[in-house]
């Protein structure tokens, strides 16, 4: 990854700036103020009812294949598959990382927050396989009842980042849209199957950037701090 980043100093997706990073934490904290003031009660209620409206068959059976996409196991196969290729090793391990951290992490702040999970429960209306489950947005039972912010969300933003990153020096309109369209897409499905109010939503989004960047810029200071040291020694022998 070490020539790839050097090459890709263009690439705005590995270049973000500190301040950016601080705008998206602010935006992060104020989103989780107003989340647990609970002033969107009347506006969640109201989404829950549309879809409650809007629900059938064809819908359930879209919007279930499409939100299993970003099951945590299936963002980890990518993980190891871009591990494996040579070229995108190191960004398979940043998404790994990323995953794991962002796991974890809200796990232990999804209780802090204390906001639980919509009351009304999704019934499909089409037949599932047999021991199928939708996944849950937290693995360990003492966050299973909370909602915010969604690890859904924050592992399918860390994973469209990636991706964004990985294919901007190819097509920089894809890499834009994916980053974008792919979290909203999952949160769309994780509203319809009544998963996550609209800000536990708009927090993951936040605090999915928001590690993965960090990660990434870690990652830079690390290499940037070996290149430095390796050029210091190369002086030093001369």
């Amino acid at each position: 990854m070490n020539q790839i980043i050097h090459k890709d100093a263009v690439n705005p997706f590995w270049n973000i700036k500190t301040s950016t990073l601080v705008f998206i934490t602010l935006s992060f904290l104020a989103t989780s103020l107003i989340a647990t003031s609970g002033i969107t009660k009347n506006i969640d209620e109201s989404i829950s009812n549309f879809f409650s409206v809007i629900q059938n068959h064809s819908l359930d059976l879209i919007l279930i294949i499409i939100t299993t996409t970003s099951d945590t196991i299936n963002l980890i196969i990518v993980g190891f598959v871009l591990t494996i290729i040579k070229r995108t090793r190191r960004f398979g391990m940043i998404l790994l990382i990323s995953l794991v951290a962002i796991t974890i992490l809200v796990t232990y702040i999804k209780p802090l927050f204390g906001i639980e999970q919509p009351q009304q429960e999704f019934t499909p209306l089409v037949s599932l396989p047999e021991k199928f489950t939708l996944e849950q947005d937290s693995f360990m039972p003492f966050a299973q009842n909370f909602s915010y912010p969604s690890n859904h969300i924050a592992s399918a933003t860390a994973f469209g980042f990636i991706i964004g990153g990985l294919s901007y020096r190819y097509s920089v309109k894809f890499a834009i849209t994916f980053i974008i369209s792919f979290p909203i897409l999952i949160s769309l499905t994780k509203l319809y199957l009544f998963q996550h109010h609209l800000l536990d939503l708009i927090g993951g989004y936040l605090f999915g950037l928001m590690i993965v960047i960090l990660i990434v810029k870690a990652l830079r200071a690390n290499i940037e701090n070996h290149n430095n040291e390796q050029e210091k020694n190369r002086k030093e022998q001369d």
